[in-house]
């Protein structure tokens, strides 16, 4: 591990440490790198608890397919966590990373061959699902491969733009579609973009491998590597053709580049840090506010971490090379769209967006309560899973259930993780990574989207690393036990509480 020459905390913030086992190196003892069978079997059994009692309370349930689906994803998740880990916990790194790798591969494949040739025919009429965004990106990668084929001589990128409509952060994966159309000759423009899509993300999972093992050590690394394998959020959107899949992907590379370079003990440069900067400029042209979240990440790295571990010249260095390029590059474009979103908190856009969700067909009439100040104490946790079929057309709420219920009682172990970095001073060792999610959390937290799974993915990986490490210290830790428990039993509540709010809005209860 690395960061070791911190200045030592206070006698408080030792005990701190020491008790929850913070900053220490996991030693490889028998069952330290297996996810413990505790946490599978209550999981699971209040998942089905939480499952049941909406459905008997309120009715209302699902298609079959659907609550297959939910119910699959949780078992796999959480058996598979527990007994790959076991199996694996003594072979090489080498092997465990292609383990971890093809199991990443093998699974979302499963899930790319189930929507592309059952699912999606059954249920959308198509191969790609739901229409909505993806009936513009598709035929605009379309086009912009055929003009990079030269079959449209008399127009350049600008014009290209001009005649798709959109704004520089819609641009990203339409090329990233024409490429991939390029290389594959157009051979099919979903099944083949959805292959790409399972190796990109199981990738992820070797990426959030090395940003852990260089924070948290071996044992949290791999752990939060099987995690994001077989996690279903992240497997769901490698079956659809929206840019989820590729957006989490550039959000792991970059932020794996610039903490190497960050965390290196070798001299800080100009060649270490572009790699990560390339990438991060690619996530603006994804979403504006992502690449912003990234490279504000990286100042606030460079500006908190401890002087003995950056030094005043490297972090001078590091500051001036960050905003040369992002001066260089999109410097204008980045300023108007900064001012963009923190015109829409002051106008009051989230409310308004939020009454407008509470009017429109099909849609819920309390949303219109909803806002900020509900969204902040649990912008962690959220979004709540749908067992009822509330809306119809609602169908991957009800798929990603089993998927939003994990990510609902993992979130103690990243609250309690975050909770003792700062309480202990530890966090000066992390700040790039935790400036990454708690800044994107509160972009989250005012933006019109706060209670959307699909922008929650940008910081998934990031929360399963997390709860990976607090999972790892809760091992022979009575008290993160019992803390546990009484999540999963509040969850319950939780569900209920939500399931009712989704059809009362509605007026089905």
């Amino acid at each position: 591990m690395y960061y070791n020459n911190v200045r030592k905390p206070k006698i408080w913030r030792e005990r701190i440490i020491v008790h929850y086992g913070l900053g220490v190196s996991q030693i490889q003892q028998k069952g330290a790198l297996a996810v413990p069978n505790w946490i599978v079997g209550r999981t699971l059994l209040f998942f089905f608890i939480s499952f049941f009692a909406c459905l008997i309370v309120f009715g209302y349930p699902p298609q079959l397919e659907l609550i297959v689906t939910s119910i699959l994803s949780v078992i796999i998740f959480l058996y598979g966590s527990s007994e790959l880990s076991k199996q694996w916990q003594y072979v090489s790194e080498k092997r465990y990373l292609k383990n971890v790798f093809w199991l990443g591969v093998a699974i979302r494949l499963i899930w790319v061959l189930y929507v592309f040739f059952i699912f999606h025919p059954d249920h959308y009429g198509t191969r790609y699902g739901d229409g909505a965004d993806v009936l513009w990106y598709m035929p605009y990668g379309e086009d912009l491969a055929e003009w990079i084929r030269g079959n449209h001589p008399d127009m350049s990128f600008p014009d290209m733009k001009k005649v798709w409509g959109g704004g520089n952060d819609d641009v990203g994966y339409p090329v990233w579609l024409a490429i991939v159309y390029l290389l594959s000759g157009s051979v099919s423009d979903v099944f083949v973009p959805m292959l790409v899509k399972t190796i990109v993300g199981a990738y992820c999972a070797v990426l959030i491998y090395n940003i852990a093992n260089r924070h948290f050590g071996v044992g949290a690394a791999r752990m939060a590597a099987i995690f994001v394998a077989l996690n279903p959020n992240m497997i769901y959107w490698c079956g659809s053709m929206m840019k989820e899949a590729e957006m989490v992907f550039l959000c792991c590379l970059s932020i794996n580049l610039i903490d190497k370079a960050l965390s290196s003990n070798k001299k800080l440069s100009f060649r270490a840090l572009l790699p990560g900067l390339l990438v991060g400029l690619l996530l603006l042209l994804f979403r504006m506010a992502l690449g912003l979240v990234f490279f504000l990440s990286v100042m606030a790295h460079i500006v908190f971490v401890s002087n003995r571990v950056l030094g005043v010249g490297k972090k001078i260095l590091a500051g001036v090379l960050v905003i040369l390029v992002l001066g260089v590059s999109v410097g204008d474009r980045l300023y108007s769209q900064t001012n963009a979103l923190v015109e829409n908190v002051q106008s009051g856009g989230q409310n308004a967006n939020m009454e407008w969700r509470s009017k429109r067909v099909g849609g819920n009439s309390l949303a219109k309560y909803a806002g900020a100040a509900i969204f902040a104490p649990l912008i962690v946790s959220i979004p709540f899973p749908t067992f009822n079929s509330a809306n119809a057309s609602q169908l991957f709420q009800v798929q990603l259930s089993g998927g939003f219920f994990i990510k609902n009682v993992f979130s103690f172990f990243v609250i309690l993780v975050m909770l003792l970095m700062f309480a202990s001073g530890e966090w000066r060792k992390h700040v790039f990574i935790l400036a990454y999610t708690g800044a994107y959390l509160v972009v989250l937290v005012f933006s019109n989207f706060a209670h959307s799974g699909r922008f929650h993915m940008p910081i998934f990986p990031m929360l399963l690393l997390f709860a990976a490490y607090g999972i790892q210290m809760a091992k022979g830790n009575a008290r993160i036990k019992n803390g546990y428990q009484i999540v999963l039993v509040a969850e319950i509540l939780i569900c209920l509480v939500w399931n009712w709010f989704k059809l009362r809005g509605r007026g089905m209860v």
